[in-house]
């Protein structure tokens, strides 16, 4: 057992536990601190925060966490591989650390009460779990997540692109999501076949997005279906009279889905609850 976690570092811990990659989970570990560093660096002060983490591996992110002077840092994670050696780490960092052996897709976050989640997210289920937090955004002051860029440019993608879709919507509608930096497929080990990108993503509150997320999803889910045909017959299933909403915002009857900002979308929606059309700039 380590009696310090002075000079303790992901590579170390990896070797240290003989440790291994599981593929199927999605795997790719960060070693290089520096790069570590950066991606917390990017959340801001951290200095009393409440941190979670998913995925945490061997730890180049959990170790530059638990560096920032957060008061408590959780850990969750599948892989019982890692739990087990988590779970002989913890004892260095006392109480300010807690591991937590869950299936992130099924786990309670809000139960955590957490200010930030800080992670490279497992490439198999990234947009899954974000989907799982977009509901629950306003929770949180800081969200940054690493995720495979061709994932984080639709994520930040505007109209027109070809990028745009759903999810650029939900999360333009929940958030002010910023791209901080790429990474290179060699930063990884396993080195993936794909470049990664870090998002600072800072949720709206809920006063701001007071409509139901569902209705939202399932009329984004309808007008992307078929991004590049006309929209207005996806909108007959919400709207009596599309066309007249489409002109009230500015659009004619051939406007396609992979047109209409975000913005809009949001004012659609406010059509369909029967709320006020006044709204926050997305």
């Amino acid at each position: 057992m380590l009696e310090s976690s002075e000079n303790l570092s992901a590579k170390k811990i990896f070797d240290l536990f003989r440790g291994k990659t599981d593929k199927k989970l999605g795997q790719n570990f960060l070693f290089d601190p520096k790069i570590n560093r950066k991606i917390v660096g990017v959340a801001g002060d951290l200095t009393g925060k409440t941190v979670i983490e998913v995925g945490p591996g061997p730890g180049g992110l959990t170790l530059e966490i638990l560096r920032s002077g957060v008061r408590k840092a959780y850990i969750v994670e599948l892989d019982r591989r890692w739990v087990a050696v988590w779970k002989e780490l913890s004892p260095l960092f006392g109480s300010r650390l807690e591991v937590i052996e869950a299936d992130a897709l099924k786990f309670d976050f809000k139960a955590l009460a957490p200010d930030v989640i800080i992670s490279n997210l497992p490439y198999n289920i990234s947009t899954q779990l974000l989907f799982k937090w977009l509901r629950e955004f306003d929770l949180y002051e800081t969200l940054v997540l690493m995720f495979q860029k061709e994932v984080a440019d639709r994520l930040c993608a505007e109209p027109a692109c070809a990028a745009y879709g759903k999810l650029s919507v939900l999360t333009r509608w929940k958030s002010r999501a910023e791209k901080a930096f790429d990474l290179e497929a060699g930063s990884f080990f396993p080195v993936p076949a794909v470049k990664s990108s870090v998002i600072k993503f800072t949720p709206r509150s809920r006063e701001e997005t007071p409509e139901d997320f569902d209705v939202f999803s399932h009329l984004l889910a309808k007008v992307f279906m078929h991004r590049r045909k006309k929209v207005v017959k996806a909108l007959s299933d919400f709207f009596p009279n599309p066309e007249k909403v489409l002109s009230e915002l500015g659009y004619d009857t051939n406007a396609r889905a992979e047109e209409i900002s975000a913005a809009d979308y949001v004012k659609m929606l406010k059509k369909m609850s029967g709320r006020a059309s006044s709204m926050q700039p997305l």
